[in-house]
This record gives structure tokens, C-alpha cells and sequence, in this order.
């Protein structure tokens, strides 16, 4: 399981690194009329922004800190026929770095304030999030929601934005995490978003154009397509200091994307800057809150990075070979997936293997309590920032189930009602139902020395 409950968030500074997720390949028509506000308790204020889209307000006592994030349904890929890897990351980077006519960027308005910028992109949504001073909230979610309602792209911030992502790719290039996702999600997916990595190495991204990365701005950053959340020190009507937006266009939100899967995958062998590999499984959507729960909870027991089972063996028996794993929530299907880099893959494949095997049959019930109980600990310990918990809220928002999302009510939400309802014959009939089926394979080489870019 991810940190959130699901969420797999690889958040960075404007010039850091970025992760993946999910999305599609033919499109849901969009509902004439904007859904009803969802109801996640009497501690989160949610509203309807002022030309469209959704606020969520979380407001949690503690540090004087605030967590303001954008999340936007949108194709990593852009949304023309030909892909173009890297377009959202682009556009995503080159808004906060322009300066508009009046006033600062969003960059600059967040690090005079004493903050941090992320920007996190996945195969199929975007996050632009902050965390400043709760003093500073206020302004930075005018500025914010100014800079993206309203995009100003200028050639100083798109050539800005080229060089940092660019360094951001080289990055992820040699990140064993998302070198074998990326690879994983090529071979379960044959087209869509998800079939491509959301990032393109930097030569690739240098030949994406102003004029497209532009268009992509205008169409992925309207407010009727945003979901505004925001935690921490701040007043539940904070949401009211967002910009209006334009209410000239579409007041419709983009759709979800419908995952093509592959019809067959067959283990594939690939060349990169280190010895690596992993497994990938089709899971649950989003919507199947049940099973997903389940899925949860078995990569929580075996796979959580400072107490899964199998990390721990692995930690003992191969203890310079890294592994992790996780179960990502999405709108559908979710993804199971495991990753391990170093010179002992056999050894860890056959420890991964014999326990996704195990894990089929039901936990004595002893074992599956304790595990259980440390599930719902490891879920609390996971939502104690407001980064956290707005992370949490916007992600199962823009999969398409916000009441779902663990940190509503502390414990006492929908997500841990189910938690709290799960099983040993469940748990295994879903490992079964899921994990039994042959995961996609990568295996990962280095590269011969005259073929290593």
C-alpha cells in the first residue's frame, strides 16, 4: 500500500523529481450538470468555486502551516491523437514560473513567503501544491488559483520551466522506483497515458513548442476541471480568496479516461543505468472501495517500506538490494506493483513470488489481526501533515471518490469502517481474484558502456 491510502506521491521543488499514476485511453462523455457537493463530515467544508470545481477545506490544529493544492484531471501525454510525454509536466512548471503582467509568479509569491513549490504529475492528473506559512495561505491561494485559472505563459518562464524539468528527467532516469513503473505501466497498458512515462528524456522535451504547451494550459487548468484542497491552520472559508476564474468556457470538468489494457504481456527485457526489475498486477478501481481496501492492506503487509513482510526478508537476507512495492488507487483499474534494483533479483523475485503465492490463503487469524491493526496505525501515522491530508483528499477526489479518502474524520470514516471490516478469507479470495493472475515482468540490464547515453 501507498502513503494516503493509495496514493503514490513523488512530490518536488520546482526543479525536483515527479512520479506516475493512471489513466486512458477513450473518454467518459462529461455529465451536462456539475455532480453534488460530496459530504465528508462535519470537519471538512466543502463549496463550489466561484466559476466551477470544488474546494475542500481540512483545517487541523498544530503547527502554524498550510498545505494549498491545485489538482486537475488531465492526460500527462497532452490531449491530442499524437502523445507528447512531458506536456503536462511542462505546462504545469511553466505557469508557476511566469511572471504576469501585475504581481509576482507563483514560484516567486510561495519562496518569499518562506514556502516550498511541488509539482507532481501523473499519467492522467496533475497537483500543483504549496506549503507556506499559514499567515501566507490566504495569498497564496489567490496567486495560485490566479496564475491557473487564468494562465499567462511567458517565453522567460517556458524556458525556465525547459531547463528544470529537463533536470528532473535526468533524475527520474536513473530512480530505480520510476524507471520500473514507467516500464510496468508500458507493458499492462497498450495505449493512453498510462503507456507512456510522464516524463520524456530532455531531448524529447525540448522539442515540445510554446504554442502546444500553451493550448494544454488553457484546456487542462479551467476551474470547472480543478479541485482546490487545503489543510493546516486555516480558516474553512479560506476558499473564498480564490480567483474567479473564466466563465466563458466549457464549465464542464474533463473526464475520466478508460484504461485500454493489454491484451497479453509478455516478460520484456529492457537496458537501463542499473541492474532492476519488477511485477505488475491489474487490481480494483476505485469504486470497488472493498477490494481496493484489500489491496491496500496486502501491499501495507507485505510491502510497506519499514515494516513489510517481504521488505524485511529481504532487508536480512539481501540487504544491498533495494525493494518496495505498493497498490495505487485509481479511477480503473487500480495497479499493483513491485520494484527491486541490485545484483540479487533472483533471490528477491522468488521472495516476492512465494509470498503474493501465500498471501492467497487466508492469514491465521492471529497474524491478520495484528497485521490489521497495524494497517490502520500505519494509515493514521500516514495522515498527520497537512500536506498529508490534503494529498489524501485531493487524490481520491480526482480518482473520482472523494468520500472514500482515509483523514476525513480521523478513524472514523468510510475507509476505515472497511478496514476495520476486513477478513482473512476476503483479503485472500481478492489476492486471489487479482494477484493470482501472471503480473507483466520487467527485467532491467545496465547499459553496455558504448550504448549508455
Amino acid at each position: 500500500m501507498t502513503a494516503a491510502g493509495g496514493l503514490l506521491r513523488a512530490s518536488a521543488l520546482l526543479a525536483g523529481f515527479i512520479m506516475v499514476a493512471a489513466g486512458a485511453a477513450a473518454a467518459v462523455p462529461p455529465s451536462a450538470t456539475a455532480p453534488a457537493l460530496p459530504d465528508l463530515g462535519s470537519a471538512v467544508t466543502v463549496s463550489r468555486l466561484p466559476a466551477g470545481g470544488t474546494a475542500i477545506v481540512r483545517p487541523t490544529e498544530g503547527a502554524p502551516l498550510a498545505a494549498v493544492e491545485l489538482w486537475y484531471r488531465a492526460p500527462s501525454i497532452g490531449f491530442g491523437a499524437k502523445a507528447q510525454p512531458g506536456l503536462a509536466r511542462l505546462a504545469a512548471q511553466a505557469v508557476a514560473a511566469s511572471k504576469p503582467i501585475i504581481g509576482k509568479s507563483l514560484a516567486q509569491t510561495v519562496a518569499d513567503a518562506g514556502g516550498r513549490l511541488f509539482i507532481t504529475v501523473y499519467s492522467d492528473s496533475l497537483e500543483v501544491s504549496a506549503l507556506v506559512p499559514a499567515t501566507s495561505a490566504g495569498d497564496v491561494v489567490k496567486t495560485m488559483t490566479t496564475a491557473y485559472f487564468a494562465p499567462v505563459l511567458t517565453e522567460a518562464g517556458f524556458t525556465s520551466a525547459q531547463r528544470d524539468v529537463a533536470a528532473e528527467a535526468l533524475f527520474a532516469s536513473v530512480d530505480v522506483e520510476t524507471v520500473v513503473r514507467d516500464a510496468l505501466f508500458a507493458q499492462l497498458f497498450s495505449d493512453g497515458p498510462q503507456h507512456f512515462p510522464t516524463l520524456a528524456p530532455p531531448r524529447a522535451l525540448a522539442a515540445l513548442a510554446f504554442p502546444d504547451v500553451q493550448s494544454f494550459a488553457l484546456r487542462a487548468f479551467r476551474s470547472p476541471n480543478a479541485t482546490l484542497v487545503l489543510s493546516g491552520a486555516v480558516d474553512p472559508n479560506i476558499a473564498q480568496a480564490a480567483a474567479t476564474g473564466r466563465h466563458e468556457l466549457d464549465a464542464s470538468a474533463e473526464a475520466p479516461l478508460v484504461g485500454r489494457i493489454s491484451a497479453a504481456s509478455s516478460p520484456a527485457t529492457l537496458a537501463s543505468v542499473q541492474r532492476s526489475g519488477g511485477f505488475g498486477w491489474l487490481g480494483p478501481p476505485i469504486a470497488d472501495e472493498r477490494e481496493a481496501t484489500a489491496m491496500d492492506f496486502i501491499s501495507d503487509y507485505l510491502f510497506r517500506a519499514d515494516s513489510g513482510t517481504v521488505v524485511a526478508q529481504a532487508a536480512r537476507r539481501y540487504p544491498n538490494t533495494l525493494l518496495l512495492g505498493g497498490f495505487i488507487t485509481l479511477h480503473d483499474p487500480g495497479v499493483m506493483f513491485v520494484a527491486y534494483g541490485g545484483n540479487d533479483g533472483t533471490g528477491v523475485r522468488k521472495l516476492v513470488t512465494d509470498a503474493i503465492a501465500a498471501v492467497q490463503q487466508p492469514l491465521p487469524p492471529a497474524t491478520f489481526a495484528a497485521a490489521r491493526a497495524a494497517f490502520e496505525f500505519h494509515l493514521l501515522d500516514d495522515l498527520q501533515t497537512p500536506l498529508q491530508l490534503a494529498d489524501s483528499f485531493g487524490w481520491y477526489t480526482v480518482e473520482g471518490n472523494p468520500p472514500y479518502a482515509p483523514g476525513a474524520v480521523g478513524d472514523r470514516g468510510r475507509y476505515f469502517a472497511i478496514a476495520d471490516a476486513l477478513t482473512p478469507e476476503f483479503v485472500a479470495a481478492v489476492a486471489r481474484k487479482y494477484l493470482g493472475r501472471t503480473p507483466a515482468t520487467v527485467t532491467l540490464a545496465p547499459y553496455a558502456k558504448a550504448a549508455a547515453p
